[in-house]
């Protein structure tokens, strides 16, 4: 995070590894989600690795992922076995990681035992990052205290010195700069190692400092609930607003809370508000341009993507049992370009599984519409106001994201619905687009009801795109 810790981003990061209540289910590697709110964390590559570390043990937690002012990437990370070092690695994309390394940031302080959590923070004064980091000297992992070095290009390093020691055990430390002044979020672990001197739970509390190195006072009646850790910020444009977000570890869940000005907190918002991938632990969260996001999803989240110029039923699935248009899902997105010859009758533009579990998408009289099945249950959602044309391009897509699904019409946002669908379970029934298959999860199985006219570039995501995300696409597309 630089220094200059409010971006002009509308789209966020976050990166994270695997892990279930009490360390169980572990996949140490990084993970991407992706969100337009900082509420709502769509997972990327299926909730699978993005990259993986080659360090010791091939260990990855607590990925922490920065921009430098160069528009390089850096990623630190904590590695295994414990001890001295941790991870680092850079990126001009996000994509492809390079110059992996164990960096020794500890190794000239003596009886350290681990080196966790790392983060930095780009001092603009100084032209170099500040990199801090959780270690404890000793026998064992009940002294920790934060270090920190500085560096301007990942190769050489100033001595490691104390950054913060409130007189008791803390890791996990977070910063972020608002008008003028710096604040911190780090996690009170006392309880852990001395839970009769210390008797309240592991929380997070906060700090704030005239300079970035510190010092750091705590900040009075600021604490994020019990049992929590792995506090991080992130500013949300859209709503000039700071988000405090911090992990249930021992739960399998995120928290939240929110501010305007980093004194003033709100108390956490109810659980329904904040989605984040299943098993997703320690988590970074960081803005991105739209071009990165971009490579991202068609990375990490385009399924299939049919650019031919077609004017007849394109049969995509076959009758399986399992496979790709056959799995379960409760996240998808379907685009399209498509020409219409003539609007009257029943045209189908997506068909995917059948009346019991489904979605398809059509033309009705020159209206869109979509609808889910899951289970029996169906949700139908007509658009508003389409405004199609003969003999003109337009962009239609839908997007479904766990009950909720919504419709737009040449980049703009054409009608939505709270369905109790919420998952799309597993089918045979083959399935494409231009046409029908077999019986449509509108429940309609006589003929093609072919679509009368061209279609073109047909994406599948396993995300739900948001209206940005749609938008963008359509302007990206609009003069192909």
């Amino acid at each position: 995070m630089l220094a200059s810790s409010k971006n002009k981003e509308k789209a966020y990061l976050m990166g994270y590894f695997h892990s279930g209540p009490g360390q169980t289910h572990k996949v140490e590697e990084l993970h991407y989600a992706y969100s337009r709110d900082g509420l709502r964390w769509y997972e990327l590559n299926g909730n699978r690795p993005v990259w993986a570390s080659s360090l010791g043990d091939g260990i990855l937690r607590d990925p922490f992922i920065g921009k430098g002012p160069d528009g390089r990437w850096h990623l630190v990370f904590t590695i295994r076995p414990m001890g001295p070092f941790i991870g680092y690695a850079s990126s001009a994309d996000l994509i492809h990681w390079e110059e992996e390394k164990a960096l020794p940031v500890m190794a000239d302080i003596p009886d350290t035992v681990n080196a966790w959590a790392p983060e930095f923070s780009y001092d603009a004064v100084q032209d170099e990052f500040l990199l801090y980091w959780a270690s404890s000297t000793g026998k064992d992992l009940s002294n920790s205290k934060h270090y920190c070095t500085r560096t301007k290009d990942w190769e050489t390093f100033s001595s490691t010195q104390l950054f913060y020691d409130p007189g008791f055990q803390t890791i996990d430390a977070s910063l972020a700069e608002h008008d003028g002044k710096f604040y911190m979020a780090i996690k009170d672990e006392s309880y852990v190692y001395e839970p009769e001197k210390y008797p309240h739970p592991p929380m997070n509390f906060m700090g704030v400092a005239e300079r970035i190195e510190g010092p750091y006072a705590r900040m009075p009646g600021i604490q994020t609930p019990d049992f929590t850790e792995g506090p991080e910020f992130l500013w949300i444009e859209n709503r000039q607003k700071w988000l405090l977000l911090y992990d249930y570890w021992a739960y399998g869940r995120f928290g939240v809370m929110e501010s305007s000005d980093m004194v003033h907190w709100s108390s956490e918002l109810e659980e329904g508000k904040l989605r984040t991938p299943y098993r997703a632990r320690h988590a970074a969260f960081f803005p991105v341009g739209e071009s990165e996001l971009e490579r991202l999803l068609e990375r990490y989240a385009l399924l299939a993507h049919y650019r031919t110029t077609t004017y007849a039923p394109v049969r995509v699935a076959a009758e399986e049992t399992t496979g790709f248009l056959h799995d379960a899902f409760g996240l998808r997105t379907i685009t399209m370009w498509l020409r219409p010859d003539r609007l009257a009758g029943t045209q189908v533009l997506y068909d995917e599984g059948d009346a019991a579990n489904g979605l398809a998408l059509r033309l009705q009289d020159g209206v869109v519409e979509a609808i889910v099945s899951g289970r029996g249950k169906h949700s139908r959602l007509r658009s508003e106001h389409s405004g199609l044309t003969t003999g003109k391009w337009h962009h239609v897509a839908v997007s479904f994201a766990e009950g909720e699904l919504h419709l737009f019409v040449d980049g703009k946002a054409a009608g939505s619905l709270t369905s109790a669908v919420t998952l799309i379970h597993g089918h045979d029934s083959p399935g494409g687009y231009g046409g029908r298959f077999g019986t449509d999860a509108f429940g309609d199985g006589e003929g093609k009801d072919a679509f009368q006219g061209a279609i073109r570039h047909v994406r599948i995501y396993s995300v739900p795109l948001q209206s940005e995300d749609v938008q963008q696409l359509y302007l990206r597309e609009v003069h192909l």
